[in-house]
């Protein structure tokens, strides 16, 4: 039984109830095999199960051999084409009617003859984003709720089961230019599909009862640049878009502008490698060679174009009716420039498929957190900015925008249900002449009238309602279950239950607004407001905040004006923005926006840290922000902590602040401010920390650490492997552990200022201080303490790090491996990427040649033949961290050591593994740990007790003993690998 259009409108923004037993499976999809050959090689889209478009010409394309025919039969059509000097042939059927009758295309020519088989015609849509437009269904709410809802109606003989499929390509996914040729398949598992373009072609196929075509062109963690073709570029009117276009220009070798740019870069390389020669005999630290911009679009290989040059660029020309679109995340932090984009990306799209009237339709970026007891104040973020650029974008000739401001997820939200009907509305109504609203209320204008502010929309049409959203998880109303996808809920006589609106005045500073829905209008008024200027709506988001809607159950866009005219970051006075009751913080904006990354303090200095007693103490932090550019001498570090004060100007002619050499960070440039305490005794008397940045005498950045007590600390190096050691009865001492919490533990380039791999302060990822104090100690690390503590009466701070189960080498700095003649090799590989070695010089000599091969051969064969030259899926260009400078050494040591060095500890322990002794069974054990021991002691500073463990014969027959290493050492011999109770009576000296 056909459905409704006003029933399906009802499913659309209504909860529906279900029981459990009808939900689909949600774990992990079957997997599919990939697509079968064919005899004659097809342009991507056709394969077996396609769909077709109905109702327009279908081009059909392929390669064969150079002269030849192909004939190309189906649905009662013969057409013939000419096979190009370059192997492409192509040719076009005429209007197809849509049909669910599976039928067989047949190709021949060139002596071959190829059949694709169950071919339906229908409607095509292209759908391209990036990870939530990729999720599929099987993992949110399409899966769970409306595939189940749709397979229960089927069963019960109540509807026709969706005809929908999905096509991509299966083998590429970023080149530098675009291809044509490339595999494809048609999916037929719809758990499998994307979740978003699959809820919007359920629509579609509700209303329209013909087959439903997806071409998902989606990939995760990419930004609208990397899926603009460069013709969307090309005609760009402004400073933004030329500017890409540039970078573009300059990665193509056929045009003038990358000869100019890639000469030049050849020059500069070469000027710096013998700047350096200069600097090495002048006692200055090199430059790297990747201080040099690149010329081109090689911010990684999902820069401008990368990801529509290999998955949108094989799809063209294929017939489809219009495309929808789903992205945000990675460009959150751009702002308005996003309508630029929107529009190179659509005007690119219509180019390119010849079709100017291409429609597009796309999604307004969603609220991106999950509190709930978030409120919503004025912001003009680069998120919120990001929202009222595409909104700006609503400007594209056919094309229309979808609201999510009322969905609600962090990076990924669970309800692709409605999002996904929402773009289908437009389509409905555009392109299938269906009499519905498609649009929620949008700002029209505004005026004053005293203290009150009357504020017009439009799509208002039949007033304005009150809904909140849902989004109820595991929740029951009259003992059934509810669903998980979005629906929101109208509430009744709540316009006081809005609070996402503000006003402003003269004074320029929001207060928050009392609304009055006045049928198709918005009243505000505002007693501290006397005569409002300005307003603002849900800038920053809706979340789970009662918002505004239209009759059809569409969310108003958010908006935010003063004086008539769209209040933007630029051009608005204050930064940050004055909100009556909202102190000023970070998030607000200004230079501790700007500054909001900054790792001013190594990781061991924070909340309840534990200091080193009876020796100095190096505290030390970064004297530069999160970009690695400094303040260009205005910037000052402000230092206290028992009772010294420093003031630390951001100078190279201060001996307090350290340019740190290549090696020591990611990225070079970075300068280090330090601070060396005298000696203090163990206490566990709390003490605080401050460090604070300004820049020219505003603060930009400032941490405080609290609860600083002084007592002994470890450090703890270990694998992931389970120590054992028994239970010990808690020292009722002051005992703290500090475990690594980034999920890895190995990295190529060393981490200075953080575990994990942002340097955001508190960021979830970053190890902490935790109290280990109980009844009972487990664990290594808090036995190990509480043993410790029962002796000395002294607080203990242990800094434990277990990384993965690598040897020794993996735990050294680049320069200990000079120290042992075995890991020469290791050694050459890493310097390879440090300048001032010879190792360097060789590497970006090498690095030089494989760009100059790259531009004369790799990128002219791609361009020639259309596909990938050595069939990667991932396009590639020569970096100097290429395959010849790649190894384990030193991997280890930059994620879980560097970031402590310098530290003051009382004493140092490292558990080896199995994987150090596997290939010589101990041979090499004094060389290696003698190497590591005493690169840690440099590392750390100091002299601290250095104690390992050494396997014995039975364990590795060979073994060699440690014999150089400097100053305090212990080895601590052991039977068995996880013998943690040895390592601990050692430590305590028993």
């Amino acid at each position: 039984m056909k459905r409704t259009f006003r029933t399906n409108l009802c499913c659309l923004f209504m909860a529906v109830v279900l029981l459990a037993s009808i939900r689909v499976d949600a774990a992990a999809p079957p997997k599919t095999e990939g697509p079968r050959a064919l005899a004659i090689e097809m342009g991507t889209p056709f394969h077996d199960n396609a769909i077709l478009q109905r109702g327009m010409k279908v081009p059909v394309w392929g390669w064969s051999k150079p002269g030849a025919t192909v004939t190309v039969t189906f649905a009662g059509q013969k057409k013939t084409a000419k096979v190009a000097t370059n192997g492409k042939w192509m040719l076009e059927l005429d209007s197809l009617k849509a049909s669910f009758e599976p039928a067989e295309m047949v190709i021949s020519g060139g002596g071959k003859t190829e059949t694709l088989t169950n071919i339906l015609v229908g409607e095509v849509w292209m759908a391209s984003g990036q990870s939530n437009m990729q999720w599929i269904a099987g993992k949110c709410d399409v899966g769970r709720y409306l595939i189940s809802e749709m397979k229960a109606r089927v069963e019960a003989g109540e509807e026709k089961l969706a005809v929908i499929r999905e096509a991509k390509v299966t083998d590429v996914y970023a080149v530098l230019q675009p291809i044509q040729r490339a595999k494809g398949q048609w999916n037929l598992d719809e758990a499998n599909f994307s979740a978003i373009s699959y809820a919007f072609a359920h629509t579609l196929f509700q209303e329209l009862q013909v087959p439903i075509g997806i071409l998902n062109c989606s990939f995760s963690q990419t930004a609208i640049q990397a899926w603009v073709p460069k013709e969307g570029f090309a005609s760009g009117e402004d400073e933004y878009t030329k500017a890409i276009y540039q970078r573009v220009l300059k990665a193509d070798p056929t045009t003038p502008e990358h000869k100019k740019a890639w000469a030049g870069y050849y020059a500069a390389v070469e000027k710096l490698m013998k700047e350096n020669e200069v600097r090495l005999k002048n006692g200055q630290l090199p430059l790297a060679a990747t201080s040099l911009d690149v010329p081109g679009v090689f911010k990684g290989n999902r820069d401008a174009t990368w990801l529509f040059n290999a998955r949108t660029s094989p799809m063209i020309p294929y017939a489809i009716r219009g495309a929808i679109w789903n992205q945000g995340y990675a460009n959150s932090g751009e702002g308005l420039v996003y309508y630029n984009n929107l529009h190179s990306m659509i005007r690119g799209w219509r180019t390119v498929w010849d079709r100017p009237d291409l429609p597009v339709y796309f999604h307004q970026f969603y609220s991106n957190y999950m509190k709930k007891d978030v409120v919503n104040t004025p912001s003009v973020s680069t998120t919120s900015e990001m929202r009222l650029g595409t909104t700006m974008a609503r400007d594209i000739p056919n094309a229309g925008m979808a609201s999510q401001i009322d969905i609600t997820g962090a990076i990924h939200y669970q309800s692709k249900t409605v999002p996904g009907q929402r773009l289908a509305l437009h389509a409905l109504k555009n392109q299938y002449g269906k009499k519905i609203v498609a649009d929620g209320p949008i700002f029209k204008s505004y005026k004053a009238q005293g203290n009150k502010l009357i504020v017009n929309f439009d799509h208002a049409e039949g007033g304005l309602v009150v809904a909140e959203p849902r989004n109820d998880t595991g929740k029951e109303e009259n003992g059934k279950a509810v669903l998980t996808y979005y629906a929101p809920r109208v509430m009744e006589n709540a316009d006081d239950k809005v609070s996402l609106f503000y006003l402003v005045g003269k004074d320029r500073v929001w207060h928050p607004a009392s609304v009055t829905i006045k049928g198709e209008t918005v009243e505000l008024t505002s007693s501290a407001v006397k005569k409002p200027l300005g307003v603002s709506y849900a800038t920053a988001g809706v979340g789970f905040q009662p918002n505004l809607y239209n009759n059809a159950l569409l969310p108003m866009s958010p908006f935010i004006y003063f004086d008539h005219k769209m209040v933007t970051k630029a051009e608005w006075p204050d930064d940050p923005m004055k909100i009556v009751g909202v102190e000023l913080d970070a998030s607000a904006g200004g230079l501790m926006y700007d500054y909001r990354k900054m790792p001013i303090l190594g990781p061991q200095f924070r909340d309840n840290a534990v200091l080193q007693a009876g020796v100095p103490i190096t505290i030390w932090g970064s004297a530069v922000h999160d970009h690695g550019t400094d303040a260009d001498g205005k910037g000052v570090i402000h230092f206290s902590f028992n009772g010294i004060e420093k003031t630390i100007p951001v100078a190279d002619d201060n001996p307090d602040v350290v340019q740190l050499a290549p090696g020591e960070t990611r990225s070079s440039g970075w300068k280090e401010w330090r601070v060396t305490v005298p000696a203090m005794a163990a206490s566990a008397e709390p003490k605080t920390l401050k460090v604070s940045f300004t820049v020219d005498g505003q603060l930009a950045h400032e941490r405080i650490a609290t609860n600083i007590v002084v007592g002994d600390v470890w450090y703890v190096a270990a694998s992931s492997m389970k120590v054992s050691a028994p239970q010990v009865k808690s020292s009722g001492k002051i005992v703290r552990v500090m475990t690594r919490k980034a999920k890895g533990s190995v990295s190529a380039s060393p981490r200075r200022y953080s575990v994990c791999v942002s340097r955001t302060p508190l960021n979830r990822f970053a190890s902490f201080w935790a109290d280990s104090s109980g009844d009972k100690a487990s664990g290594l690390a808090a036995i190990l303490g509480h043993r410790i503590a029962a002796k000395t009466g002294n607080p203990v701070g242990i800094i434990y790090m277990q990384g993965g189960a690598l040897p020794l080498r993996s735990w050294m700095d680049h320069r200990s491996l000079a120290k042992a003649p075995s890991l020469a090799g290791p050694y050459a590989s890493i310097t390879a990427r440090f300048p001032g070695s010879e190792s360097y010089n060789s590497n970006i000599k090498r690095y030089v040649e494989a760009w100059e091969t790259y531009w004369s051969d790799y990128i002219p064969t791609m361009m020639a033949e259309k596909r990938v030259p050595d069939a990667r899926a991932w396009g590639t260009y020569p970096t100097t961290a290429s395959d010849d400078t790649k190894t384990d050494a030193s991997q280890t040591y930059n994620v879980l050591m560097h970031s402590f060095t310098p530290a003051a500890l009382k004493g140092v322990i490292f558990l080896t593994t199995p994987e150090s002794f596997a290939d010589n069974e101990g041979k090499l054990f004094d060389e290696q740990m003698t190497a590591l021991a005493n690169g840690w002691k440099t590392r750390f500073g100091g002299d601290p007790n250095f104690m390992y463990t050494v396997p014995s014969k039975a364990l590795a027959p060979k073994i060699t003993n440690p014999s150089k290493i400097r100053g305090k050492s212990t080895a601590i011999e052991v039977s068995s690998w996880t013998e943690g109770h040895k390592v601990v009576e050692a430590a305590v000296g028993k």
